[in-house]
């Protein structure tokens, strides 16, 4: 019997938390339900926004290093800039270098590599380079890209 009984209890006392739950949502007002909604939708809109906006970039991964890589982008007509962004993540085994920009100077990196270059950037063509320079083997993730 007293298994039944604890039964009921949790039953009621399922019940009353239900009814809770029922009380709670019946004195949100519609208004305040739709207001919330509204600025979660609006936030991720802003989101998808941000992150689909940005089309002027370029990934490349780097495991071959028997050759040179030059990436270019081209600024868009209607759109200002204000920086281009060169990262540089991985390892090698010898010393590799770097153009982050087109009139900047080589930057040798070696070893484990964690590397961020931002140079001021107007409109025209954001050119990068990489040369492999002494280094034989490793496993480079390069993005280029303008903002």
């Amino acid at each position: 019997m007293k298994k039944i009984g604890n039964k009921m209890n949790i039953f009621f006392i399922g019940n009353e938390l239900l009814l809770l739950n029922y009380e709670l949502t019946k004195k949100m007002d519609f208004k305040k339900i739709l207001t919330i909604s509204i600025v979660v939708l609006l936030i991720l809109v802003g989101v998808a926004i941000i992150i689909g906006s940005n089309k002027d970039r370029r990934v490349f991964f780097v495991k071959n290093f028997d050759q040179s890589l030059e990436n270019s982008i081209k600024s868009r007509l209607d759109k200002d800039y204000s920086y281009e962004i060169v990262k540089i993540k991985g390892k090698v085994n010898d010393t590799i270098l770097i153009v982050p920009c087109e009139g900047c100077q080589p930057v040798k990196l070696s070893g484990k590599i964690n590397e961020k270059f931002m140079n001021k950037f107007g409109k025209g063509k954001s050119i990068m380079r990489f040369e492999p320079y002494k280094a034989t083997t490793g496993d480079l993730k390069i993005i280029h890209k303008i903002r």
